[in-house]
């Protein structure tokens, strides 16, 4: 759409955003067969603008599972209509936090292929780093100041 476009007609890295962000809930909520919300975004790397005239597709799937969460990697990569050639252009890590387990639990995931194997041998050390960071950024709520 014309208005997902900047002025150098490559789309906005907000929008990708947004994408991503329903995408990864889709997945959750299909793999949990329940509700979910968005947890955080853990990273989203943009490493080459997509421009009008690409076709733009995204592949996701669950990456590691928790007790009540789950982390889901998104890829997004583009193919030029007339060279037919394609680039990664994104990729990026959502966690959601499952909204009413009611004593189930979050199934286990089977790598299929061997990029699932490397990114998803990765999720411990990914989550180890992001507890850490969920401890900081509460630590920073004790002086974040919202008053004028």
């Amino acid at each position: 759409m014309p208005s997902d476009l900047n002025g150098k007609n490559d789309l906005y890295g907000g929008r990708l955003l947004d994408y991503a962000d329903h995408l990864a809930g889709a997945v959750a909520i299909r793999h949990l067969r329940g509700s979910v919300t968005t947890a955080s975004v853990d990273s989203f790397n943009f490493l080459k603008p997509f421009h009008l005239g690409e076709l733009l597709f995204a592949e996701a799937y669950v990456s590691g599972v928790g007790n009540k969460s789950m982390e889901i990697f998104i890829k997004f990569y583009a193919e030029d209509v007339i060279t037919n050639e394609r680039f990664l252009g994104a990729h990026c890590f959502y966690t959601f936090v499952a909204t009413n387990l009611k004593g189930k639990k979050i199934p286990q995931i089977i790598p299929e292929t061997e990029e699932e194997r490397r990114i998803m041998a990765g999720y411990e050390e990914r989550r180890r780093q992001n507890l850490e960071r969920v401890k900081r950024n509460k630590e920073y709520e004790n002086f974040i100041q919202i008053d004028d």
